[in-house]
């Protein structure tokens, strides 16, 4: 991979972190039921493993490995 489509990944990343980490919302709008709890606790730990993988991802690119 050369140095500028590492960039451009790295880039691409930083948008896609940004995006995602503003997905997760940490408030509740509103009554709901254990299946709503479940279901949007499952929604934010998904997330959290996508950010997870691309954080790791953004680390092996910044170190050109």
């Amino acid at each position: 991979m050369s140095d500028e489509e590492r960039s451009a990944r790295i880039r691409e990343i930083d948008e896609d972190l940004a995006r995602m980490r503003g997905d997760i919302d940490p408030s509740v709008d509103g009554p709901h039921d254990m299946v709503d709890a479940g279901q949007n606790l499952a929604a934010r730990e998904e997330l959290a493993g996508q950010i997870e993988e691309l954080e790791a991802e953004r680390e092996r690119l910044m170190r050109g490995t």
